[in-house]
């Protein structure tokens, strides 16, 4: 492995993107083989004078890494630990789900079908504008109308992971940011992550990475989503038309309370599908218990393999549990639906991506895993992300060879 370039290829992605106004800075870290991390730094938290240089505990909102950092190893280890089956029906443990609408298939979810998001429940819904608490969440969860049966079709849902925490907390007893804190971060020495970074002392002084200004995007979102409730003539249009009106949106730029409005308004800012705040290094940390055989957390070989391998090789969109799978393997189709580890991992690799700018690639054919932190939706979201991501995936990938071919 040539460091240098390796180095200089970081170095090169992440000035692309700051001079291409993606983002104001960035933090990239490759692992191989056991070896110590690369990591590569530049840029700032923010724009404005306010910024401050970049560095590996600088303090990212992870969004929906959250999924496969905090949800899904927790539902790992509750497997492990004989609280539940990733057979098991949702409804066994969330028994409002199917108390209003649709029953008879909302009765059918399994947990497995949430992790892998063949549900059948929508991708996102503006509940905060309605609901105050986890109970609320819940209910509107309930009253969705299923856009499938479960296990038939793909749609990465939000509203899915939501169930899987309060799903957690049901079984363990225990609020879902201490359950994480016990289980996975303590253990694991990751010791400037948590939910709530303003809440924690520990984090006092450290530099968090701004987000957007305001919740301009997802205002957007729910203006969308009401308009295509009212042109259906849905029955619950004008509650929701209401709620909207007038809604008290930040203003300001965010730094320090989640982006994710769902998360933010309604959840208190803990929620199984974002909320989580982490560093480049505590990343590094999490990301050894998926690629070594000494992490201080232990997940089951066999859980292991099962989540990162595809599941869903009906769809174009390849998923295991929680984490995205390569589309390398799979068909013409699933080729050109594209995959957000770039085109040069393999079949076997797995990741998943944050709305804000994260992404976590391991490629276990090459021993590699990359980690990427940016703040992209700050002081708006820049839709450049996707194709700055995969340049930067397919320029570091191709660096390192499959180790049958090296």
């Amino acid at each position: 492995m040539n460091v240098q370039q390796i180095r200089e290829r970081m170095e090169f992605s992440l000035t692309q993107g700051i001079h291409q106004g993606i983002f104001p800075g960035g933090a990239v870290s490759m692992l191989r083989k056991g070896a110590p991390a690369l990591t590569v730094c530049m840029g700032k938290t923010s724009y404005g004078q306010d910024g401050r240089p970049v560095h590996s505990q600088t303090i990212y909102d992870m969004a929906s890494l959250t999924k496969v950092m905090v949800t899904l190893p927790l539902i790992l280890i509750s497997v492990q630990e004989g609280k539940l089956s990733l057979t098991d029906s949702v409804t066994t443990y969330l028994p409002e789900l199917a108390s209003v609408h649709d029953q008879e298939r909302k009765g059918q979810i399994k947990i497995i079908h949430l992790l892998t998001h063949t549900s059948g429940l929508p991708a996102w819904r503006p509940y905060f504008l309605l609901g105050k608490n986890r109970e609320d969440y819940l209910r509107l969860i309930a009253n969705e109308s299923m856009l499938d049966a479960p296990g038939r079709s793909v749609v990465y849902s939000d509203p899915g992971f939501m169930l899987l925490g309060f799903l957690l907390e049901r079984i363990w007893d225990e609020e879902l940011d201490a359950l994480a804190m016990r289980l996975i971060f303590q253990p694991s020495r990751m010791f400037h992550t948590s939910y709530l970074p303003l809440e924690q002392t520990r984090m006092q002084g450290m530099d968090i990475a701004a987000t957007e200004k305001g919740n301009a995007f997802e205002q957007e979102m729910a203006v969308t989503f009401l308009s295509e409730l009212a042109e259906a003539r849905h029955p619950l249009a004008l509650e929701w038309q209401q709620a909207l009106t007038g809604y008290g949106w930040r203003e300001g730029v965010i730094s320090g309370t989640v982006h994710d409005c769902n998360a933010h308004y309604g959840l208190e800012g803990v929620s199984g599908h974002a909320g989580l705040f982490s560093t480049l290094a505590d990343t590094e940390r999490y990301m050894h218990i998926w690629t070594s055989g000494k992490a201080s957390v232990q997940l089951d070989p066999t859980l292991c393999a099962l989540a990162t391998r595809s599941l869903t090789d009906h769809s174009i969109h390849r998923r295991g549990l929680g984490w995205i799978i390569s589309p390398t393997g799979g068909s013409l189709e699933q080729l050109a639906a594209g995959c957000s580890g770039g085109d040069l991992v393999s079949e076997c690799a797995f990741g998943h991506t944050g709305f804000t700018g994260t992404s976590i690639w391991s490629d276990p054919e090459r021993d590699v895993t990359l980690i990427t932190l940016t703040n992209r939706v700050h002081p708006v979201a820049n839709p450049l992300i996707g194709a700055w991501r995969t340049a930067h995936h397919n320029r570091l990938f191709s660096v390192i060879k499959p180790d049958h071919t090296s």
